[in-house]
């Protein structure tokens, strides 16, 4: 971007401080008040499509609309920048820290209890959000930072809407899903009507990950990992965090829930689920023989502002108790390794990764799973002694019927595989076609 030229006249451009799929930001000094803000700009490659202009523009819209601490403020928009000064751009507060997924990228969570606290903080803004009639659709680690003064601030509000209280909110257009893979709600990704209960599953996959440094649900392609949104349930939190109490796997696994009405009704309610779980965490006492939870191992802006951010109140009422989903069934670990059977083209398309215990194990028919759910499949090999394994997406050669996932598996049925190993499964490109 060129920096001859200030931005609508005002905004004079001195750096680059990051980009993304959708625009880049820039250090400006805004020359009217003499101070120093961020300039978001829309790449130029899509500054031809309208909906990438009105999705820019509603960022804009959605944020300045919004007057809340822990939200970025917006003070200007327009359009003029770039080399051709026809590139729209916001003008947004300049924020110094680093973002959460920063954090847990360069393994610097920031331990359960600074966990629990910049939760809080996320939930306080959305609740200001939701009260304002807006709904973000795209809560995640990378669009939260926390500043070097300590302060939690959620950005990026580019695929926020208006929230409809009686028909909720619809997407860009029918079946389109918006959003980041590991963070979509179940309802997101089947294209149906998004409510503000679909911001609380997503800060429930961010907690989640800020506990145990990894999302609930992560496969090896996006659209594998939104099918086990729609039909895995995640493994409690104290799982890959040992002693952590069960105030805190409840708080993750009702906000994680299915269907939203399982979930917490609002912000403000899963807000005082934070301050239960987070009284337990610091009353709990590890049992012998288990490890305490995790805390980050050398200070950072986010240790710094969670430490010194104040205790939830204890007498936030509590909310009516959620059911919780079933807790997901243990993987195991094969004994001695985990040996690759093979990998071969299915009907259609799939890889199959087994486990295998030493010595001579016992060998079971693999089961005929075609034209089931990945809920059946998962039972009926639950109940052979075996596990779902890797979970292929793509085209199907033999048509299934709307909500029958399963469209191909390895080993193929009745083949030997052994007890306590893996099937790989085949399922159709299209998630909105399960129910």
């Amino acid at each position: 971007m060129e920096h001859a030229q200030a931005v609508g006249g005002r905004y004079l451009v001195d750096g680059l401080l990051g980009h993304g799929g959708m625009a880049e930001v820039h250090r400006a000094r805004d020359l009217r008040l003499d101070r120093v803000v961020a300039v978001k700009v829309l790449r130029p490659e899509l500054a031809a499509d309208p909906a990438y202009r009105e999705r820019f523009g509603r960022e804009a819209r959605s944020a300045a609309a919004l007057n809340h601490p822990g939200i970025v403020a917006v003070f200007d928009s327009g359009e003029g920048a770039g080399p051709g000064a026809d590139l729209p751009y916001i003008v947004m507060e300049h924020l110094r820290g680093e973002t959460l997924a920063e954090l847990v990228r360069d393994g610097r969570a920031p331990g359960p209890e600074g966990a629990l606290l910049i939760c809080a903080e996320i939930l306080d803004a959305l609740a200001h959000a939701h009260r304002s009639g807006t709904v973000h659709r795209d809560i995640k680690p990378a669009n939260v930072m926390v500043t070097d003064r300590g302060v939690v601030k959620v950005m990026d509000f580019g695929i926020a809407r208006p929230l409809d209280p009686a028909a909720g909110v619809t997407l860009t257009g029918t079946g389109m899903v918006l959003g980041t893979a590991e963070y979509l709600s179940p309802e997101q990704a089947r294209g149906r009507q998004v409510d503000a209960r679909s911001d609380l599953y997503s800060t429930g996959c961010l907690l989640y990950e800020l506990l145990t440094s990894r999302p609930p649900f992560r496969a090896e392609t996006p659209l594998a990992t939104v099918w086990l949104h729609l039909e895995e349930a995640p493994a409690p939190p104290s799982r890959y965090v040992p002693g952590l109490p069960a105030a805190v796997d409840a708080l993750v696994l009702t906000a994680l829930a299915k269907e939203p009405d399982r979930r917490f009704a609002d912000a403000a309610s899963m807000r005082a689920a934070v301050g239960r779980a987070l009284r337990e965490l610091r009353q709990a006492v590890p049992a012998p023989g288990t490890a305490a939870a995790p805390t980050a191992a050398t200070p950072t802006a986010a240790a710094r502002a969670v430490s010194a951010a104040p205790t939830l109140a204890a007498a936030v009422p509590a909310p009516s108790p959620a059911p919780s989903p079933t807790p997901a069934r243990r993987r195991r670990m094969p004994r001695v390794a985990l040996v690759l059977l093979g990998c071969a083209v299915l009907a259609g398309g799939g890889v199959a990764i087994a486990s295998a215990r030493g010595g001579a194990a016992a060998t079971v028919p693999a089961p005929d799973l075609r034209g089931k759910t990945l809920a059946e499949a998962r039972r009926t090999l639950q109940g052979a002694g075996l596990h779902v394994g890797r979970i292929a997406t793509g085209d199907c050669a033999v048509p299934v019927a709307a909500g029958r996932a399963v469209c191909g598996q390895q080993p193929v049925p009745g083949a030997g595989v052994t007890r306590g190993g893996a099937v790989a499964l085949r399922i159709p490109a299209d998630p909105a076609a399960v129910r």
